[in-house]
């Protein structure tokens, strides 16, 4: 399958019925929002009783080792809000996913960002401002100082796991 030939709003679509579909198997009640909420694409009511929004930020891309968020991203963070991460591995094998409680993301975007444009970059200049932002689910070498140590251990914790939204 061409990775150039799917649109990019089909990619974000093809992610959050992805984790919908997982989260229904799991006898979730879950809403795709559509567009309709500003932070949210999916609300779920786990079988207990439990509301929780999820922003599911996806790639298509088998190379990927990041997800590029915003600026936004760095607050909102709540005990109910998650963010699920999904790459589709174009759509050769199963895909991977993270689902990470809002609560590690927005202040390690804040952080990482922070640190980001303190270090002089080439020619010893200091980064720019921007509203992009970067997760990495594998840190790359030219990342390693801006996220903390222990982040490629952190996220594996997360990796296709739903049992913490019970």
């Amino acid at each position: 399958m061409n990775e150039n030939k799917i649109q990019k709003q089909n990619v974000g679509n093809a992610g959050e019925y992805y984790i919908a579909s997982r989260l229904s198997a799991l006898d979730y009640t879950v809403t795709i929002t559509l567009g309709r909420a500003e932070k949210y694409d999916i609300l779920a009511l786990s079988p207990k009783g439990k509301l929780i929004k999820i922003s599911v930020k996806t790639t298509q891309v088998e190379k990927a080792v990041d997800f590029p968020l915003s600026v936004k991203d760095e607050r909102g963070e709540a005990e109910d809000f998650y963010y699920a991460l999904v790459k589709l591995n174009n759509f050769r094998e199963e895909p991977d996913f993270w689902i990470i409680p809002s609560l590690v993301v927005c202040p390690l975007l804040k952080y990482s960002t922070e640190k980001y444009l303190k270090t002089p970059g080439k020619n010893n200049r200091m980064h720019k401002e921007t509203t992009m932002r970067t997760l990495p689910f594998r840190v790359i070498k030219s990342q390693k100082q801006y996220y903390p140590e222990n982040w490629e251990e952190e996220i594996k914790k997360y990796h296709k796991n739903l049992k913490q939204l019970l």
